[in-house]
């Protein structure tokens, strides 16, 4: 009996799932198995790598611009105190460190009206060495006595300088992928629509290199009947040679070529070279 060969839907291409190629750093191969991939779903494929690395791009575009305003607008708040602010005497009254030693907020007790008031102040690690009883100048918003600083004291608000970090920790995690991905599959995503797809057989060299075998049929190939390319570094591991053999699609032409491996079936960025 042969070997039953179901038809691939979309959900079925791999190097696609988001999930597990950011979570487990590698594709969700499981075991090759014979698929039947019609020309819709493999540029349906490329589409929709082409759509994530939009959607990276977008979203590193807008972590990158809320770490600058963010910062900004925290370093603006804090020269502003400085600059408008009430200025007044004040004490170290407590000092917390964090566990490697370095302070990490101060309470500080100061007037206002009169009246004094205990308050927390967050440090950074460009801020002076405090100890307890130690005198500052505390500068209060007149508007709303909550809002400090000193000098050499910033006391970031924790909420938005935690989203200022994460922003900076996360666009360079997005950015450049999205980009890398936007160029990669936008140009092939013109070149299938230019050249189509044919398909053909494929037998794996190594890690990278594959000899494509077409049909004996002219106009399916006008270069020939045969032509050796190789992937694309991936930004994960490389496919294993079981899932590289036997049939393929090869859509687009020179160096913006997709390979669509139907034993996976399994999407891989590729370009000819000479062999």
């Amino acid at each position: 009996m042969g070997v039953a060969v179901r038809e691939a839907g979309i959900e079925d291409v791999r190097r696609l799932r988001f999930f597990e190629v950011a979570v487990h750093g590698q594709d969700d191969l499981t075991g090759p198995g014979e698929h039947s991939v019609s020309e819709s779903v493999a540029t349906e494929a490329v589409r929709r790598l082409r759509r994530r690395g939009r959607v990276l791009t977008l979203l590193g575009l807008l972590l990158f611009t809320a770490f600058v305003v963010g910062a900004n607008l925290l370093v603006d708040r804090a020269e502003e105190l400085l600059a408008n602010g009430v200025a007044t005497p004040g004490v170290v009254v407590g000092v917390s460190q964090s566990a490697r030693g370095s302070g990490n907020t101060i309470d500080v007790r100061f007037a206002v009206g009169g009246v004094e008031r205990d308050r927390t102040m967050n440090l950074d690690d460009s801020g002076p060495v405090l100890a307890v009883g130690d005198r500052i100048t505390v500068f209060y918003d007149r508007h709303d006595p909550e809002n400090i600083a000193a000098p050499g004291v910033s006391n970031d608000p924790s909420l938005p300088t935690l989203l200022v970090v994460v922003a900076f920790a996360l666009w360079p995690m997005l950015l450049p992928p999205g980009l890398i991905g936007l160029v990669r599959w936008g140009r092939r995503a013109r070149a299938v629509r230019v050249h189509g797809w044919r398909r053909a057989q494929v037998e794996a060299h190594g890690k990278r290199l594959h000899r494509i075998h077409f049909p004996a049929n002219p106009s399916a190939e006008p270069s020939g009947s045969a032509m050796t390319v190789v992937t694309t570094y991936p930004v994960v591991r490389g496919i294993p040679p079981e899932f590289r053999t036997g049939e393929v699609l090869v859509g687009g032409h020179g160096r913006r070529v997709t390979l669509v491996f139907t034993r996976g079936p399994v999407l891989a960025a590729a370009r000819t070279v000479r062999g």
